[in-house]
């Protein structure tokens, strides 16, 4: 058994890259979401300063599945928007001054020390007005009392993790909160992953989630100077892409496949068929969602 669940991928001629960082992304309703009639509940954006240049960020989002999670394709979405803004609006402009190299030390501490407690305080405003305005109906409150005025439990519909990613000049900031995936590739198509902390309750379909009660404590990041070449390609996945595979190996191996696909047909050109791709992937595999961005730097 070969271990690869993800379609061939197709090279059609050699394209020349165009320099700098481009995005492409996907999110694809899973097969077994097909079949049930559940909506999609991932989520994923990016968010670029200027064309091709950087900083940038990177999200993915995957709502919760089970009765208790009725709006969790809409945390997922604020998830994602969520981050981005508080990545690019509000870390950015105390992080980086024009002409003024940032300090390296003081950046990894404010992001150690004030982003997951901002990110996931700001996912909660934004739910909370969404109740407020939509309040749910008694079938949306699941498994929870209808009477219910728990803080807590009015989270609970929303239930989400998230992978984000922020791109600058100088750093490479990567965050978790529950399962999904980081994939870094080189230049020579070697495929890392970024070193976050282990999460040990991260077990088969259990996962930490925005939703917790001191859910900033369940934040993982990773920081990351940029010394030397930059990664050719950076991918974030939602868990339903590596589930489809029997093994993480097969997956990773993806990260040079596509790597070497988007120097052949350029990343517009494979763009158009991640979400083809990815509906056969969760078919042939997990049957869940799947949501993925790519992050593509050319020299």
């Amino acid at each position: 058994m070969s271990g690869r669940r993800h379609p061939e991928i197709s090279i059609n001629s050699i394209r020349r890259p165009v320099e700098g960082w481009q995005c492409a992304a996907a999110s694809v309703r899973g097969a077994a979401h097909i079949r049930s009639g559940a909506v999609n509940q991932d989520a994923v954006r990016s968010w670029q300063a200027t064309p091709k240049g950087l900083p940038l960020v990177l999200a993915v989002a995957d709502g919760h599945g089970g009765a208790a999670y009725t709006r969790s394709h809409i945390g997922a979405a604020y998830a994602v928007n969520t981050a981005v803004r508080v990545l690019a609006r509000d870390l950015l402009p105390r992080l980086i001054t024009p002409d003024i190299p940032p300090d390296l030390t003081l950046v990894k501490r404010l992001c150690d020390e004030w982003l997951p407690k901002v990110l996931v305080r700001r996912w909660q405003e934004r739910v909370r007005r969404y109740t407020r305005r939509y309040p749910f109906a008694s079938h949306e409150l699941g498994s929870l009392p209808a009477e219910s005025d728990n803080t807590a439990d009015l989270l609970t519909p929303y239930g989400a993790t998230l992978v984000a990613g922020l791109l600058t000049e100088q750093f490479h900031l990567y965050l978790q909160l529950g399962d999904g995936d980081i994939l870094t590739v080189a230049a020579d198509g070697t495929v890392s992953r970024p070193a976050l902390p282990a999460d040990a309750r991260l077990l088969g379909n259990e996962t930490t989630s925005l939703c917790m009660a001191n859910a900033a404590a369940s934040v993982r990041l990773a920081f990351q100077p940029t010394l030397g070449e930059p990664p050719g390609l950076v991918l974030l996945s939602t868990d339903g892409y590596a589930n489809s595979f029997v093994d993480p190996s097969s997956f990773e191996q993806v990260g040079a496949d596509l790597l070497a696909a988007i120097r052949a047909d350029g990343l517009a050109g494979v763009g158009e068929q991640l979400p083809d791709w990815l509906a056969q992937t969760s078919a042939a595999g997990s049957g869940d969602d799947i949501s993925l961005v790519l992050a593509l730097h050319s020299a």
